[in-house]
């Protein structure tokens, strides 16, 4: 799936102001935006002492679905960081970013 011309512009303007607010010291703004046929970024191995990611010759492949959004956080206006989600785990990405934003600043 690709973007559309209204998906893109969109995408900027969300962008665009998020990065304006994160000018803002103590502001770290989350923008949702269309993806553009990106695979989903989430992670869907179990965690704990038995999760696959504590060998280290394991490789995590992600989600095999395509992404529908990208989560941009932004950590200040020149730093953004994108994950690509699926519509199962767009919730999830938002969530740890949250809370991630809220721990950092705690």
């Amino acid at each position: 799936m690709s973007r559309t011309p209204q998906d893109t512009f969109l995408s900027d303007q969300a962008l665009a102001a998020a990065r304006e607010a994160a000018a803002e010291p103590g502001v770290a703004p989350i923008a949702v935006t269309a993806a553009n046929g990106e695979q989903c970024t989430w992670c869907d191995c179990p965690g704990g002492p038995d999760s696959p990611h504590n060998n280290p010759d394991y490789r995590c492949d992600g989600c095999p679905a395509t992404a529908k959004a990208i989560v941009s956080t932004f950590a200040g206006p020149n730093r953004r960081y994108d994950f690509p989600a699926c519509e199962r785990h767009r919730d999830d990405v938002v969530a740890v970013a949250v809370l991630a934003i809220t721990q950092r600043s705690a």
